[in-house]
């Protein structure tokens, strides 16, 4: 519909201005008509030509000669058609003889200028595919490193738990049994929503739970773990295994050269919209640090980093006799993934 508009109006505009100068109005019509048909099927031709194949460096002299052929091709055949319709009009062959060389120039310029345009297209697409390609790229490495991360965190839980596991296979197998039971569950629920990486808070504390199980299992009576959550923090959505390794570490270090009970505190809030997570834990600096020390740490820092492209989000503070992690998840992120 657009193609003929614009040519019905350089065909009226082309054949007014052939008129203008003393072409009779049948001649200009059909002059008008002519030219019209010539440059679209030029320019139709050319787009077909540039749409399969871009010349590159040093190739360029195509977006030249192709032009100049079209022009040269359509101004001689344009002559060929007139000269056979009306043999015996020599006032307006002549014309056509006198007009050759501007009729052909105006065609290059034309398609020339069509070129130019299909050129520039065609390496601005080039450009957006190459984009789009490395973005793609990107993505693909990111999601690979999530799940790299994610797949690490499961053997190092699953290491400890089954070297716990075989220490009580003797002296307590009762505890063993429903230790590896737990154990089951929690790697099942793990697996299982493996591909969803976001889930709500409570499906999260319940793994939580499992996973609390099963250290007590291990620890007995010292672990004392408590978890708070404000009503407005419950509606939000979080990473899948995001608290769990933060809490490990916690168990691990806060245990760590201390002895009766070991009070850990987990706060969860909602403030200004941002999910925040606080988990402390007592240590004692003269027992220097477990073995192993900051892997849950560096892993859940490094997926902060790619879900959220900040390192800002993960704060450690240590104090005389107490280490705190605080862990926000920005409202945005949670408000995306709640559905």
């Amino acid at each position: 519909m657009v193609v003929l508009l614009i040519g019905s109006s350089w065909t009226i505009a082309v054949g007014t201005l052939l008129h203008f100068y003393s072409l009779g109005l049948s001649h200009a019509i059909l002059e008008s008509c002519l030219q019209t048909i010539s440059i679209l099927t030029g320019a139709w031709l050319l787009g077909n030509i540039f749409y399969f194949y871009i010349p590159q460096k040093g190739q360029l002299w195509i977006g030249i000669a192709l032009p100049l052929v079209f022009a040269t091709g359509f101004t001689a055949l344009g002559y060929a058609v007139i000269t056979w319709i009306s043999p015996s009009q020599e006032t307006y062959i002549q014309f056509l003889k006198n007009s050759s060389y501007l009729k052909g120039t105006y065609f290059y310029l034309l398609f020339q200028f069509w070129t130019i345009l299909l050129l520039l297209a065609g390496k601005l697409e080039d450009q957006q595919k190459i984009k789009e390609t490395e973005a793609n790229s990107a993505k693909l490495a990111k999601e690979a490193e999530m799940y790299h991360l994610r797949q690490q965190l499961q053997p190092h839980f699953l290491f400890n738990s089954l070297n716990s596991i075989s220490a009580l296979v003797k002296s307590q197998p009762e505890q063993a049994r429903e230790m590896v039971v737990e154990l089951a569950d929690f790697l099942r629920g793990t697996i299982r929503r493996d591909g969803n990486q976001w889930i709500s808070m409570e499906e999260e504390l319940s793994q939580i739970e499992k996973f609390l199980y099963i250290e007590k299992v291990r620890f007995g009576s010292r672990l004392l773990v408590t978890i708070s959550q404000d009503e407005a923090s419950k509606k939000l959505m979080i990473p899948q295994l995001m608290i769990q390794p933060l809490l490990e570490n916690a168990i691990k270090h806060g245990l760590y050269g201390m002895t009766g009970e070991v009070p850990i505190s987990v706060q969860i809030s909602e403030k200004s919209g941002n999910l925040i997570i606080n988990i402390q834990n007592p240590f004692d600096p003269q027992a220097g640090q477990a073995k192993g020390s900051g892997f849950g740490l560096e892993a859940v820092n490094r997926r902060l980093q790619l879900l959220f492209g900040r390192s800002d989000l993960l704060k450690i503070q240590q104090s005389t006799n107490t280490f705190s992690v605080e862990l926000t998840i920005p409202h945005y992120a949670t408000e995306n993934n709640h559905h």
